[in-house]
């Protein structure tokens, strides 16, 4: 969204963004991607009836979202044809178009958990003839994309250019931090800056999170208030992470605790990994952690198997002391 913000107004490029985290069928990403799609073209009352003509096969119905006063669009679909149906006018408006498109779909793995069992296979066959659009599919649940695009089986199968987003590197982070301080007549240390590193892995939401908290409480702020701030985050959200528990076998809970102790494990189902938190059998510690990541517990990363929040992880440790 901030590249697409950034690309200045012109005739020949569209940016379009939409994200279907809160879909559960084609027809509900139909409807997702045709209102996007009309408030990028619809700019005049005229481009809105034009847009309503060219989809009239949908019954398609306006409303107005009350805060934004932009147009919504509900479309009439009762069955898979009438969904695939939807897929073939909204693309076929993108490609009588004379201007160049590029759709970002945000949470592109929830396509997954559609009821219907050819969604991939009719996003690819229209995706693949379009000539003027560009797509970025992106999402937070990595095996899920990675299955649907990595997977021999699945039709999306070598379509696009896998890129991985990283941390950002700790020194571009610390200066990126200490110049919004600096610039609102606040300081942090450096050894401010190494606590926030220690506490949140660098992973984006947990520092904007806590450097939000200290820049809304503190002129200057060192490790100590660092610390502080983090142990009253841990208090305030402990129901919540107390009720994550009871989500949990008692085989799943001891290997996620082993592994917040740890921070970070490379190998869980290695016999000195098992034997120094004594979990038990390799096969029910890979079949919890396997669990644990679908549950978005456990994440993969480059160094290892880690939590995903990183404040329950702490959290856990402190109870595990």
């Amino acid at each position: 969204m901030h590249t697409f913000n950034s690309i200045l107004p012109n005739n020949t490029l569209i940016p379009i963004y939409c994200d279907i985290m809160g879909t559960m069928s084609l027809r509900e990403f139909a409807e997702v991607f045709s209102n996007a799609l009309l408030r990028s073209l619809s700019k005049t009352e005229n481009a809105l009836k034009g847009f309503m003509k060219k989809l009239a096969a949908l019954r398609p119905g306006v409303s107005f979202d009350p805060l934004t006063g932009e147009p919504r669009l509900s479309l009439d679909i009762r069955s898979e044809e009438d969904a695939s149906l939807s897929m073939d006018l909204i693309f076929s408006l993108i490609a009588k178009d004379k201007r160049s498109f590029v759709i970002a779909i945000d949470e592109f793995q929830q396509i997954a958990n559609y009821p219907e069992k050819n969604v991939e296979a009719v996003l690819r066959s229209r995706m693949q003839k379009m000539n003027n659009m560009s797509v970025i599919f992106s999402g937070s649940k990595k095996h899920m994309l990675t299955e649907i695009f990595s997977q021999p089986s699945r039709p999306f199968f070598n379509s696009t250019e896998m890129m991985f987003l990283d941390i950002i590197p700790r020194d571009e982070y610390f200066y990126f931090i200490r110049s919004h301080f600096s610039k609102n007549g606040k300081s942090i240390g450096q050894d401010a800056l190494e606590c926030i590193a220690s506490h949140t892995g660098l992973h984006t939401f947990y520092v904007q999170f806590l450097c939000n908290r200290l820049f809304g409480s503190f002129k200057k702020v060192t490790a100590r208030e660092v610390d502080q701030t983090v142990h009253m985050i841990l208090r305030e959200n402990e129901a919540i992470y107390a009720s994550y528990l009871n989500l949990l076998t008692t085989s799943q809970y001891l290997a996620l605790r082993a592994i917040a102790i740890e921070g970070t494990v490379s190998s869980p189902t290695s016999g000195k990994f098992i034997a120094k938190h004594d979990l038990g059998a390799s096969s029910t510690v890979a079949q919890s952690v396997k669990s644990l990541i679908a549950k978005e517990f456990l994440q993969e990363g480059p160094e290892g198997i880690a939590l995903q929040d990183k404040f329950f992880a702490q959290w856990i440790r402190q109870k595990s002391l």
